[in-house]
Formats: C-alpha cells, sequence, structure tokens
C-alpha cells in the first residue's frame, strides 16, 4: 500500500476516534492530539509492513503450508473423475501457459477438487488453486468448458492478481486479524485470516477479471481445447442462474457480466475463423461461410444455444487452420469431421445425412476447393488413414523445432538447480 494511503487511513481512524469519544468528552478535549496521530500511523505502517512480508511469503516459499490451511478449509474430494479431468487438464493448460511465460516452470501450480457443491473455483495466493466438485456437476463434466473455468483462474495467477488482490482488501479483512492474533511472528495466522477471504469479489477488479478472459481463451485454445468452450461456459451460467446472481456468477457481480462476457467469448468464434463461423446467440444458428447451416435441437443437458457454441468452436479450427479444403465425412463413431477435426456428434441427430451433406455444400460452393465425392462414406477408414499418416509425417518434420512442453521445462529446471 501506498504511504499516502497508509497516513489517510491512519489520519481517518484518529479523526473517527476523536469524534466518537467527542460525545461524551468535553470540548476542549476535542482539539487534534498529533501524537495520538503519530503514534497510529507508526503502528499501522508497522502492521502494513509485516502483513507484506508475510503475503510474500505465501506466495512463495510458505506456499505449500498456506495450501495445506486452504485443503483443512474446504476439504478434498476424492472423485476419481473429476480428479482424473482436474490434472488432465492442468497439465495442457500448464504446457500451454510455459509456451509463452516461463514463471510458472519455477512455480508450477498446487491443485485439487473441494467439497463445495456450489459452482465455483478460485486461484489464490502462491499458484495455489482449487476447483469446487460443484463445478464438475453443474457443467456436466464437460472438459472443454471446465478448461475455460480454470484458464481464467490461471489466468489471475499468472498476473498475479491474488497478491494484489489481498493487498487490496487488506484494511477491512486481514488487519483485524493482525491486531488479534497472538502469534505476530508466523505466517500461520495471516494464512488463517486470507483463507477467510477466497473467492470473494473484494479481490479482484474489472481490469484483472478482462484480463483473465482473455488468457484464458489463449491458454485454453493454446492447450486445445473448443474454441467456443468459453461462449458456450457462460452461455450455461445464464441458463442455469437466469436473472439472478449465484455461485460462480456471483464472484463477479460488480465486473463484466455473464451476457458481456458470453458475447465476447462469441466475438472470438468468429475472429478465430476468420470471420467464416458466427453465432445467432437467440437462436443457436451456426451460420458458416455467410450461409445458414444448422441450429441444434434441445437435449436434456444442452441448449441448442450452448451445443452451437461448441460446434461453432470447431468450425472455427477448421477454417483457422486452412481445413477447409478437407474431406466432409462422418466416421464409425457417429462423428461429423472435415478432415480430421471434430465438429459435431451425430447421436440423436435425425437428420444427419442432411446436415452432412449441407456442410459439404457450403464449403464446396465458398470460394475454397473443397474434396466432393459420394464415395467418402464408403471410403471412411481409408480417409482416415491418410490423414492420420500425414498428420504423424507432418508432426515428425516439425519435431526438432517443436517448443518445450511445461513438464520438459520443469524438469530442465530442476536439473539445472542441482
Amino acid at each position: 500500500m501506498k504511504k499516502s494511503s497508509i497516513i489517510r487511513t491512519a489520519a481517518s481512524a484518529a479523526l473517527c476516534l476523536s469524534l466518537t469519544t467527542g460525545a461524551v468528552m468535553p470540548k476542549q478535549a476535542l482539539a487534534w492530539d498529533w501524537l495520538s496521530a503519530g503514534l497510529a500511523l507508526f503502528q499501522v505502517g508497522a502492521e502494513y509492513a509485516y502483513l507484506n512480508k508475510q503475503v510474500s511469503y505465501l506466495d512463495n516459499k510458505g506456499r505449500d503450508e498456506y495450501m495445506g490451511q486452504i485443503k483443512d478449509k474446504y476439504g478434498v474430494n476424492t472423485d476419481p473423475t473429476a480428479n482424473a479431468m482436474l490434472a488432465r487438464i492442468m497439465t495442457r493448460l500448464s504446457d500451454a501457459v510455459a509456451l509463452t511465460d516461463d514463471s510458472i516452470v519455477k512455480k508450477p501450480y498446487n491443485y485439487f477438487v473441494n467439497n463445495d457443491k456450489s459452482f465455483n473455483a478460485f486461484c489464490t495466493l502462491g499458484h495455489n488453486m482449487s476447483v469446487n466438485i460443484g463445478a464438475f456437476d453443474k457443467l456436466n463434466y464437460n472438459e472443454d468448458e471446465l478448461a475455460f473455468v480454470i484458464a481464467h483462474e490461471m489466468g489471475h495467477g499468472q498476473k498475479n492478481h491474488p497478491a494484489a488482490g489481498v493487498k487490496r482488501a487488506l484494511p477491512l479483512s486481514i488487519l483485524g486479524a493482525l491486531y488479534a492474533s497472538q502469534n505476530r511472528n508466523s505466517a500461520s495466522s495471516v494464512g488463517a485470516a486470507l483463507v477467510t477471504t477466497i473467492g470473494t469479489a473484494k479481490w479482484v477488479t474489472k481490469p484483472m477479471e478482462s484480463q483473465a478472459d482473455k488468457l484464458a481463451f489463449d491458454y485454453a485454445v493454446a492447450a486445445g481445447y473448443n474454441v467456443g468452450a468459453g461462449a458456450a461456459l457462460w452461455q450455461h451460467i445464464l441458463e442455469q442462474n437466469g436473472s439472478k446472481s449465484s455461485g460462480f456468477a456471483e464472484l463477479f457481480n460488480d465486473h463484466p457480466t455473464s451476457v458481456s462476457r458470453r458475447d465476447n467469448y462469441n466475438k472470438k468464434i468468429t475472429e478465430w475463423s476468420k470471420n467464416q463461423v458466427t453465432v445467432n446467440k437467440e437462436t443457436g444458428l451456426i451460420t458458416v461461410a455467410g450461409k445458414p447451416f444448422y441450429t441444434p435441437a434441445k437435449t436434456t443437458n444442452m441448449s441448442p444455444q450452448e451445443q452451437a457454441f461448441l460446434i461453432a468452436g470447431n468450425l472455427s479450427a477448421v477454417f483457422h487452420d486452412g481445413g477447409q479444403h478437407d474431406a466432409v465425412w462422418t466416421n464409425s463413431e457417429n462423428t461429423l469431421l472435415v478432415g480430421e477435426q471434430p465438429v459435431m456428434s451425430f447421436d440423436g441427430v435425425a437428420d444427419a445425412d442432411a446436415v452432412e451433406k449441407r456442410l459439404r455444400d457450403i464449403l464446396s460452393s465458398s470460394n475454397v476447393r473443397t474434396v466432393v465425392t459420394e464415395e467418402i462414406k464408403d471410403d471412411n477408414n481409408s480417409k482416415r488413414s491418410t490423414a492420420k499418416a500425414e498428420a504423424k509425417q507432418k508432426q515428425e518434420s516439425t519435431a526438432e523445432t517443436k517448443p518445450m512442453t511445461m513438464r520438459q521445462k520443469l524438469e530442465a529446471y530442476k536439473a539445472q538447480q542441482k
């Protein structure tokens, strides 16, 4: 905290004390007591210096100790599916972050699934992260959407928002705990006080949220997750909460709204596709190359709009990667693909043949060279084998220049420290 802020805090405290006691003291006692003000300033300054030191400790060397306090507070959930998914997401996202930000190598994330059944996740000091089991339940264990939630939290972590947010909230939430602490030379009391404030909107500002949203897209897409999952996630939140704010959305009720976030991520779908794919947020109609393609039907788990964002995200990747020249076909798992890029599952789709033909027709007439043949369905296995062989050859030819993953960088860093 800036020196000027400390002075204002101390002066306000002293003034409030004078005004409060003035109601029962003679008027001559109301004169400003500069000695008391000076002592208050010294005391508050000492408290903030101590607190900054302890926050720095919890954010670095003491982060594992702090993680233990968080686990004690929230409880560790052992659901094997959720834990396996979280480990998979964290591995992929960490690899993606490491491509552009080496700081994660020196301070990799600690993470766990907690027992809270509300829709939330948080990243706090020390790159300590946790996801509520309720987030997995509310999103029906959709890995793409959960990846955007977690990538958002990693965005906060990479930009040191937790430390900045803690200090922003200190005058209200922490200072009193410090005064009351009987063990002022230990970070344990600070950590315990901070645990009670985890997941509050006081920690973050609107610019922090916007920055984390942008980074979430960059990290999740670089990790290979669906381009449209960010829009699908916030569509799901809107449908779950309606006009009310609760759970994950409530944390940010004074920050970007769920609607604005959904719309911003929807724009990302179009931008990523080089302006070839759009989604009507009201109806769920997906438009490809300026022509209407498909409107999903409601299922037991997803609305047409949420499905549309995910399908459009896959189509966006097709155009972004130049795959619009590839064959449109359906594999043996009943999945529609363009080349090797999955687009959508045909399970439960009554007019699958018409949908496939529609996409093929759009691509073949949209100023791009598209493979169009009636024998595609009968030759699925051959085409799939050819595409995989070409992908393997391309991977082998670029292996020497491929960036190191997070795990490779971490191993190299540890080797250097020996």
